[in-house]
């Protein structure tokens, strides 16, 4: 037999030929000196060639199972990947907040909230003050002579150049008598921070059977001159006034006078905020709905 070289690998290792050994096997051929020798190679290969083959199986599996664990070991699988410089990082305004039993996108709190401020801004740039009636200040002016300084064409020219004339065909009467000024008085309460300025009021509504009833209605508050200047609010906080109302009482009752009144639905002319400096922006009207609970009469 050749001698194995010790750098033979186990790929070099073979079997003996099945058919030889059967014939070395044959009893005819036993007991003679090739047959004996034979079989003492035969043994000797079987017992230690054949024997180590077995245990070379049985030691060399285990290490093939070594070469999967080293496969599984891969260099590759330790390879870190370097980022990607055009990917962009997940943005935190995508992250949750928790809201009740969910989460909302950060960035949808993020624009309700930018709305609801929005909102509140418009509100307090652009909404009026809240007007109420005060029924126990209101009372007509029984000794108000208006042709007491003028007469009836001179003071109609004056009221339609002062106040805000409702019906220029209710100036029909020369006589003070068929007059009635009553003093309406009202509070305003602003909840804005801005300063408001009222520079006069007008009558919205009436029912059409006073249309032509109504002569005027004014705000009482004058300059040095005489003039109507109209009525100054200061932010957050509320302020009593004073309104002029006319009314040609020829042929009417104590009841009509009192509906006419109690009828009336009072806003507010040109009004407006001022949000900066010497700067004004106009806002919404204020509506007064004069109150049931207002008492007027013809007589004292």
């Amino acid at each position: 037999m050749k001698k194995h070289n010790k750098r033979n690998s186990m790929d070099s290792v073979s079997l003996p030929d099945a058919d030889k050994i059967k014939k070395l096997s044959d009893p005819k051929f036993r007991g003679s000196e090739v047959n004996a020798k034979a079989e003492e190679i035969f043994e000797s290969y079987h017992t230690k060639r054949i024997g180590n083959f077995d245990d070379a199986s049985k030691f060399y599996e285990p290490s093939e199972g070594k070469m999967d664990d080293d496969d599984e070991e891969d260099p590759e699988d330790d390879f870190i990947p370097k980022p990607d410089p055009n990917k962009k990082a997940p943005s935190h305004m995508r992250k949750g907040i928790k809201m009740g039993s969910g989460y909302v996108e950060r960035r949808r709190v993020f624009i309700w909230i930018g709305i609801a401020l929005v909102v509140l801004a418009a509100a307090l740039t652009f909404l009026p003050p809240v007007m109420s009636s005060r029924a126990e200040d209101t009372k007509v002016l029984f000794e108000r002579n208006i042709f007491e300084d003028m007469g009836m064409t001179e003071f109609k020219t004056y009221a339609l150049a002062n106040y805000s004339v409702y019906s220029e065909e209710s100036f029909n009467s020369e006589k003070k008598e068929n007059y009635r000024v009553i003093e309406l008085s009202a509070h305003l309460q602003n909840s804005s921070p801005f300063e408001v300025k009222i520079p006069q009021y007008k009558v919205a509504r009436i029912k059409d059977k006073y249309k032509d009833k109504l002569c005027y209605v004014t705000s009482t508050h004058t300059d040095k001159d005489g003039a109507v200047d109209g009525d100054i609010i200061p932010g957050f906080s509320g302020v009593d006034v004073k309104l002029e109302i006319m009314v040609n009482v020829t042929d009417m009752t104590d009841e009509q006078l009192d509906d006419c009144i109690t009828g009336l639905i009072i806003s507010t002319v040109d009004m407006q905020k001022k949000v900066a400096g010497n700067k004004y922006i106009t806002c919404l009207p204020a509506f007064l709905f004069v109150s049931n609970n207002v008492s007027v009469s013809l007589a004292p």
